[in-house]
């Protein structure tokens, strides 16, 4: 699938915004518009994972194709119960279907546009030096920039979520249930994508699906720690 069908299908999802949050709001074809959403998440999101992983080649631009789409479902399906039930406490009550919808909507226009920028991060992936252990500053570069890409859609996915949510309620239940759903989110995605490690990959480290220290440390741990230190010690 092409970056500009996936380009269509953002426009396409944009323009279709009113019915579906009309519908979303009703309660109405909820798992038709889950699955549609779902698709081009998983679409949006395997076209970038593959550029995100082709440093390293092939192998690991496969793997990260299948990874990042498996680490947006696997943090879905242990935060939205939770959302749900913090929803209801929190006085917005919703369908468990309205808050899936509600999720994937975010999701799915934070794929789109991480895989409008697929291109951007293949020119710059391209035109860096082969991983060795000598790269270690173009690994660490490469990795902030896809954090920052990651970053910046997921951003704007949190805002038409917020759009989204305002024609359900207003004040300050709102932001309660809006604050506690993306704190849910950043902090199990965060997990989720350390074990399964969607990244560059490493200039020590084989090329392998699931490393044998995937429950070791975290990843604000890694960039604090280890990405950043280098990085500052290369401008001295």
């Amino acid at each position: 699938m092409t970056v500009e069908v996936l380009a269509g299908a953002g426009r396409g999802l944009i323009h279709d915004q009113d019915r579906l949050l009309r519908e979303v709001v009703e309660g109405r074809n909820l798992l038709w518009h889950w699955l549609r959403l779902t698709a081009w998440m998983i679409a949006g999101s395997a076209a970038y994972g593959a550029v995100l992983g082709m440093w390293h080649g092939r192998e690991l631009s496969l793997y990260v194709a299948i990874k990042l789409p498996l680490v947006l479902l696997l943090t879905s399906a242990l935060t939205v119960a939770f959302s749900w039930t913090g929803a209801t406490l929190l006085g917005l009550p919703l369908k468990l279907g309205q808050v899936a919808v509600l999720t994937f909507l975010a999701l799915s226009t934070a794929s789109l546009l991480l895989a409008s920028l697929a291109p951007v991060a293949a020119f710059f992936t391209l035109c860096a030096p082969d991983p060795t252990t000598a790269a270690r500053t173009t690994h660490n570069l490469l990795y902030l920039l896809h954090t920052a890409f990651v970053g910046a859609c997921g951003l704007a996915g949190t805002v038409t979520l917020w759009r989204t949510m305002r024609r359900l309620a207003s004040g300050r239940t709102l932001w309660a249930v809006y604050l506690l759903w993306v704190a849910a989110y950043a902090l199990v995605g965060g997990e989720v994508a350390w074990v399964l490690r969607p990244f560059v990959g490493s200039v020590y480290e084989p090329v392998v699906f699931l490393r044998e220290d995937a429950l070791s440390g975290n990843v604000y741990e890694f960039v604090w720690t280890d990405i950043l230190p280098h990085l500052i010690s290369q401008l001295d």
